[in-house]
């Protein structure tokens, strides 16, 4: 097997993950949830195929209806409580990496920013860049 894309971990290590393809897009959500899950002003995240993803450990899910009424479910290690992925029912066979769970995350820009509407007076976001007040309809 080819060396990963990118590697990654919870918090205490107990869950790890291994990455095989390149992001098919990543982003900034200052949605309220995001900014409750993180415990800051967003979430930054990069999607890839869940197929290119392998998780290592037990994980955690915590399923919330989102203001469109899809089903967003967040992934975490039990024992730190460490964010690792999320899935959202709208977008099936993808998955959302935490950016900050990535071993060396450089790599990451974000490329649009949703939820700009939510987005706390202090936090600093791209403008160069699109930036959505809600989350748009998904590309065609």
């Amino acid at each position: 097997m080819s060396e990963p894309f990118a590697t990654g971990r919870c918090l205490c290590g107990a869950v790890t993950f291994s990455i095989r393809g390149q992001p098919i897009g990543t982003g900034q959500c200052h949605c309220k949830d995001c900014q409750r899950a993180s415990g800051t002003g967003h979430m930054s995240l990069a999607f890839f195929k869940r197929e290119d993803v392998e998780i290592k450990g037990d994980t955690r899910g915590f399923a919330v209806a989102a203001d469109s009424g899809n089903i967003n479910t967040r992934h975490f290690c039990p024992t730190c409580g460490g964010r690792i992925y999320g899935e959202n029912s709208a977008r099936p066979g993808f998955v959302g990496i935490s950016a900050g769970a990535v071993d060396d995350n450089a790599w990451f820009k974000p490329q649009r920013v949703v939820y700009l509407k939510s987005k706390p007076a202090w936090d600093v976001t791209a403008t160069d860049i699109p930036n959505f007040a809600k989350m748009p309809p998904p590309p065609k």
